[in-house]
């Protein structure tokens, strides 16, 4: 059966296609004109920097060659207020004398030890490394993490302005070791763009759970990880889901405020993070799960009306122009963002890594189903 619009013969499957394929492309064309609104909102206005106190707060158990590392960097940050928090959690390395070595050079250095394992290590040791902070803003890292610089701190900072409550800066994995860095570094950059887009939406989200930042007193008055010790880990990344908003928060985006993450990327480790990103977007608001939903469905939407459009359509060159117009569209500001961002050598296998995301995505979700959930300390 064949209808005629416009002087045009159209089959009911076509008409159907053209309709899907017409929405998928508004859906994917409105969520780059929101990743373009993130991308420039990294551009810094021409005033005073405001630059408030901050601790940094690292836990560790038994990572005293990272810590060796780590300490001397954060412990020489150019900024004018600042201290670096460190909390031994049951460490047997000789941690304590590395520490107590530290203190004697440096009065910005603090320390304090668990000596007993909880139920909820995670929470715990952040925990008490906010009970012994005394800034204004607790900015969080790993052993594992390293920053570019002694600037490092004072770029982070200028972005925690008056009327902030959170911040999240991205992370790199540029440094990792394992066969599996390069999935994890395109899965850490599509999240970050997402929630960028998001953010611009009006529908802030965690992403990491290092090189973010918020208010001591929002932390003490909110009685920290209380409401999410029910999750086997990520309670900071859902204490700052809690409290963030549009307004409120920040996603940094640019080349001084990233960090970098040397942890290993083999087969366990990839599916132990692809686990904790699905268990954490189940945590997620109806309307994050919707936004997140939304951008995955109309993908898999526009890509298979397309190939159902180019067998059976007579307008075939012109929806191949549109897709074409779409993906270069979109393949110039994920060039922009990787450039803000510090990444390299990036795009085509990028590109390639979003259009196979769904069937990965799948393979974790049913390996997550059989293998169910462990708690771990990170």
């Amino acid at each position: 059966m064949a209808i005629e619009l416009w002087g045009f013969q159209f089959s009911i499957e076509e008409i159907i296609g053209l309709l899907l394929f017409g929405l998928a492309f508004l859906v994917q064309f409105v969520y780059l004109i929101l990743l373009i609104k993130f991308i420039f909102s990294g551009k810094q206005k021409n005033k005073e920097p405001n630059l408030p106190s901050v601790s940094i707060i690292v836990t560790s158990r038994n990572y005293l060659d990272q810590l060796k590392e780590l300490l001397p960097t954060l412990l020489s940050q150019d900024y004018p207020d600042f201290e670096v928090v460190v909390v031994d959690d049951c460490s047997t390395d000789g941690t304590d004398w590395l520490l107590a070595e530290l203190k004697i050079s440096h009065g910005n250095l603090k320390t304090t030890k668990i000596i007993q394992e909880t139920d909820f290590p995670n929470a715990l040791a952040i925990t008490i490394g906010v009970r012994a902070s005394s800034k204004d803003w607790l900015v969080y890292l790993s052993p594992l993490c390293r920053v570019n610089d002694n600037q490092w701190l004072r770029n982070y900072a200028q972005r925690l302005e008056p009327d902030k409550e959170v911040s999240i800066g991205y992370m790199h994995h540029n440094d990792a070791t394992g066969g599996y860095k390069s999935w994890i570094r395109f899965e850490n950059f599509t999240s970050y763009l997402l929630s960028g887009a998001g953010k611009a939406w009006g529908v802030a989200m965690p992403v990491f759970e290092y090189n973010i930042a918020y208010r001591r007193e929002t932390f003490l008055e909110l009685r920290g990880f209380a409401a999410v010790l029910d999750s086997p880990f990520s309670e900071n990344e859902l204490f700052i889901n809690k409290i963030a908003t549009k307004k409120n928060m920040v996603l940094q985006i640019n080349k001084t405020t990233p960090i970098s993450f040397l942890g290993e990327t083999e087969w366990i480790d990839m599916v132990e993070f692809k686990k904790k990103q699905l268990m954490l977007r189940r945590k997620l608001s109806s309307g994050q799960r919707f936004f997140r939903s939304l951008n995955l469905i109309s993908r898999l939407t526009l890509t298979a009306t397309l190939v159902l459009l180019l067998i059976v359509s007579s307008l075939q060159f012109w929806i191949l122009g549109a897709w074409a117009f779409l993906l270069v569209f979109e393949t110039v500001w994920i060039a922009v963002a990787t450039k803000k961002l510090g990444e390299k050598n990036f795009l085509p296998m990028l590109l390639i890594y979003k259009a196979f995301l769904p069937i990965i995505n799948g393979c974790f979700i049913i390996n997550q189903l059989f293998t169910g959930q462990k708690r771990k300390w990170k």
